[in-house]
């Protein structure tokens, strides 16, 4: 048996393509007059749907006739809408079947209003073949998602959707957006300044092997079709350069408003940096790459030396992760700062870590606090031991206590008491005159 028909699709040795016969019976289908016929055409084409690259393309103007108490207005889109899918169904469509022992291709793209991935294999001929499309619109709260977080969520629904295929197989993950190679794609970790939703998804991809890489949009077509044209009146996709902006302007609002809350600007964190011997030579090797072997491990360079993959520049300033690195001559003046509020040790760590760094950070911190004069008047008193009963002795004269009691005329009277043959007994004496006056 060279082929199989079943439940709606021809299998073959090439691949799978949808049954003639049901599309036969689209092609006869009028125009909708109402919203229930609406929905039966977009349930039959959604079941074809890993077969049409466009389908959410074509799917707004007749989705929105299906919307809670939408008007029933069947327009010029709708029409071009519904002549395009039943155009789409008749042409050669066909998937070729999944090969574990081909290499796998995972490429995905958004745009402002939806979301495309596709599945495919590589063959020995250099020829790229799909296997299973997918298409996504995105939900209101999902439109309001930066770029980079739309690009993101179309990786992340991709490799979810092809879990089955993918997972415990290495495969090549394809994005025309730059900025998520770092994100996804450094094995030195995941960049803190990442938003916390880029994060999740990083670690998501943990699960995986995988090896991601850039595409330039102009030869991104599979995925792209997918998204970017999920409407007529969609708008172009931001440019690339557009998007590396704004997180660099990002970056330096975080800069800016780090700023705000420390007696310091940035021109002046910038001019003093060039002028510290410490961060001249930080800036000068980070720039270049190229860190000379530390031998002396309690030497203040040994410090950026472990932590020189975390070091960045944004306005000339020295950032390490999204802390401002301080030169020694301003330390003084933010330290005092922070600590205008008096907190106790751990909480000015917090405060400070949050904002700013610089070798021994955690030192000048606790020395600061401990010689604050202010802080030791309103430290609490040491805590007092529990009362408790003074053990029996086991010998005369083991232990003896004294104390006064007066003045009491005509004199003053000394108490004491003693343990003799193991029981206690208090005597009064008399204190001698020239002990009277000091008592």
């Amino acid at each position: 048996m060279e082929r199989i028909t079943f439940l709606g699709f021809i299998i073959d040795k090439d691949g799978r393509r949808p049954d003639p016969e049901k599309i036969a019976a689209v092609q006869q289908m009028p125009p909708p007059t109402n919203d229930g016929q609406v929905r039966s055409f977009l349930g039959f084409i959604q079941f074809y749907g890993s077969f049409v690259k466009e389908l959410f393309r074509l799917r707004p103007p007749l989705d929105a006739l299906t919307k809670k108490d939408a008007k029933f207005l069947w327009t010029s889109q709708c029409q071009k809408s519904f002549d395009r899918v039943k155009q789409i169904l008749q042409s050669d469509l066909l998937l070729t079947h999944f090969d574990p022992n081909l290499p796998i291709i995972v490429a995905a793209d958004a745009s402002q209003y939806g979301i495309g991935a596709v599945i495919s294999h590589r063959f020995p001929d250099g020829s790229e073949k799909a296997i299973y499309h997918i298409s996504k619109a995105l939900t209101a709260p999902q439109r309001n998602y930066s770029q980079i977080e739309k690009e993101a969520f179309g990786l992340i629904t991709a490799v979810t959707k092809f879990h089955k295929f993918l997972y415990g197989r290495h495969f090549t993950l394809r994005t025309d957006h730059k900025p998520l190679l770092t994100i996804f794609g450094d094995k030195k970790g995941i960049p803190l300044y990442s938003a916390n939703r880029l994060q999740r998804w990083a670690i998501i991809l943990l699960n995986y092997d995988f090896t991601i890489e850039y595409v330039n949009t102009n030869h991104f077509g599979q995925a792209d079709a997918l998204s970017r044209l999920i409407s007529d009146q969609i708008q172009q996709k931001e440019c690339e350069d557009r998007v590396v902006a704004q997180i660099e302007s990002e970056v330096i609002t975080n800069l800016v408003s780090t700023c705000e809350q420390l007696p310091v600007t940035a021109d002046m964190i910038r001019a003093e940096s060039k002028k510290d011997p410490l961060l001249s030579q930080v800036y000068k090797y980070t720039v270049s790459g190229l860190w000379p072997p530390i031998t002396d491990k309690s030497s203040q360079i040994s410090f950026f030396h472990n932590r020189r993959d975390q070091l960045s520049f944004v306005a000339d300033c020295i950032m390490f992760n999204d802390r401002i690195v301080i030169p020694s001559s301003l330390k003084a003046r933010v330290l005092k700062m922070i600590h205008r509020a008096h907190p106790a040790i751990v909480r000015m760590k917090q405060l400070a870590r949050s904002l700013v760094y610089w070798p021994s950070i955690d030192k000048d911190i606790e020395n600061m606090v401990r010689s604050c004069d202010q802080c030791a008047s309103v430290a609490k008193n040491p805590i007092k031991n529990t009362l408790c009963s003074w053990p029996i002795p086991t010998a005369p004269w083991q232990r003896l206590h004294a104390d006064y009691a007066g003045p009491l005329e005509p004199t003053t009277w000394s108490w004491w008491t003693h343990s003799p043959n193991g029981r206690k007994l208090s005597q009064p004496l008399p204190s001698q005159p020239q002990l009277q006056s000091t008592s």
